[in-house]
């Protein structure tokens, strides 16, 4: 090390822990924000409708796309350790206007996708509850909502490592549940009946419906100053998770395809129409099923929250929301500043959706239209930024330029093809979106403003401080 460098003291992100979860605890943080039991059985019924025969096509398409997205990502996951993921590296690649972008978008995605589960953890776990005599209906889900999000947030504020092994945990059990239950409605041997139209408007909307299958596979890129081996880690799960979604998801497109289709239940956004002549319906798989979705939803709001919370922390690290967002627990190292501000908005927000649409089915898709809206557009940044990043640092090569121009065109189709569907009010949500975006970049010009140093930092990363190497070393002190 030469005499004119300098090294911090002290970390930007300091607060959080460093090097203490595993690879498996990572991933799990990847899982959980995905999902990927409860699209099993909620996506793929809202897709059929939409796409029709071409509803496995539409989740090969998307499984390739997220497979493009993941190498973007992991072009900075591999060369940096950012605990707010695409919004650091859409920075350092494209710039702090465009970073803020990203931050914003991701932000929306990540708190749309925890709104969603929030119901829909309420809206199954209404379901089973009704089994033993609890009424079900709006108030008992708008009582759960608040429930589930308690215990999610004390879940979080004591700690990441068990947060992460708990939805682990929960996401195997529910993977297992839903492919059980899948592969008996399978089995009945029904012959194919896909139903739905195949316009060109409705398989767009089919398209973005689909991503949100994968949206938030990336979150794991959020944990990587406290994973022991982050540039190991974190870019496994970004990679190889697309890929085992992927399979999954084409698994109960297939399924669902040929053997069941999606209603409406009760207070059950959506179930499968699994009768009950063959034992499901009001059975024991009938009652897995719903646990399994129970549980996870409630991985999906811990997963997309603690995602969004280690965001939130970085911009209140660098002053883009105020300080405050930045502080964490003095014992459990959590930021629970940020947990604290989300988590009420996280239950308040579905609370006054549900009241105005009525039924938990219309809450859960507009929470995820909006959800997807602000993950696709943070993905379409970062696809852009991954070769302009690697061009600035002096590594460029010409498979990054393909595959980040492919996706990203792939992306801007979705979002356009989409927003011209006319039986679905794609447009609502794209409108709610570009609100919610020019919000955040009207309370960036602001503190900006009052503070033009701003741009510098936004974009925070871990860095090496003093601590961790051995300055002014000698080796010839040494050996005298």
């Amino acid at each position: 090390m030469s005499s004119g460098e300098t090294i911090r003291g002290r970390s930007p992100v300091a607060g959080l822990r460093r090097a203490q979860l595993s690879f498996a605890e990572v991933l799990g943080q990847s899982v959980a924000a995905v999902a990927p039991s409860a699209v099993m059985v909620t996506v793929p019924a809202l897709v059929i409708p939409a796409a029709g025969r071409w509803t496995v096509p539409v989740f090969v398409v998307t499984t390739v796309l997220f497979l493009a997205v993941g190498y973007c990502i992991s072009q900075f996951s591999t060369r940096m350790i950012a605990v707010s993921g695409l919004y650091s590296y859409t920075v350092k690649g494209l710039g702090p206007t465009a970073g803020i972008g990203a931050g914003w978008s991701v932000v929306i995605g990540y708190a749309g996708a925890a709104m969603a589960s929030t119901v829909g953890a309420a809206a199954y776990l209404t379901a089973l509850l009704h089994r033993v005599g609890v009424p079900d209906g709006r108030a008992t889900i708008g009582v759960l909502v608040v429930v589930v999000g308690a215990v999610a947030l004390a879940l979080m504020v004591r700690g990441i490592q068990l947060s992460a092994r708990i939805s682990l945990s929960i996401e195997v059990f529910a993977v297992v549940a839903a492919a059980t239950v899948l592969t008996a409605a399978a089995l009945r041997g029904d012959s194919p009946s896909p139903t739905g139209s195949l316009g060109d408007g409705a398989i767009g909307f089919a398209l973005l419906l689909a991503t949100t299958s994968f949206v938030g596979f990336e979150s794991a890129t959020t944990l990587a100053r406290e994973a022991r081996h982050p540039f190991i880690a974190v870019t496994r799960a970004v990679r190889w998770s697309p890929l085992v979604l992927g399979v999954l998801y084409v698994f109960a497109a297939v399924a669902q395809s040929g053997h069941t289709a999606p209603a409406t239940t009760g207070t059950v956004p959506i179930v499968l129409n699994l009768p009950s002549s063959h034992g499901i319906g009001s059975g024991v798989l009938s009652v897995l099923l719903e646990l399994g979705i129970t549980a996870s939803w409630m991985a999906c709001v811990i997963g997309s929250c603690t995602a969004l919370s280690r965001t939130l922390f970085a911009m209140g690290r660098e002053g883009v929301v105020p300080a405050a967002m930045g502080r964490t627990h003095r014992t459990f190292h959590t930021p629970v500043t940020a947990l604290l501000v989300v988590m009420p908005l996280v239950t308040l927000v579905p609370l006054i959706y549900l009241v105005a649409a009525g039924s938990a089915r219309s809450t859960l898709i507009g929470m995820l239209a909006i959800s997807a809206h602000g993950y696709i557009c943070a993905y379409l940044l970062v696809c852009v930024a991954a070769p302009a990043f690697l061009r600035q640092i002096g590594e460029l090569g010409r498979l990054p330029v393909i595959i980040g121009a492919l996706a990203a065109l792939a992306l801007v189709a979705i979002i356009v093809w989409a927003a011209l569907t006319i039986d679905a009010p794609v447009w609502i949500a794209t409108a709610t979106y570009a609100a919610l975006v020019l919000g955040g970049f009207a309370v960036y010009a602001l503190r900006r403003r009052r503070d033009p140093g701003l741009p510098a930092r936004v974009g925070v990363f871990d860095e090496t401080t003093s601590d961790q190497v051995i300055n002014d070393y000698d080796p010839w002190q040494v050996r005298r």
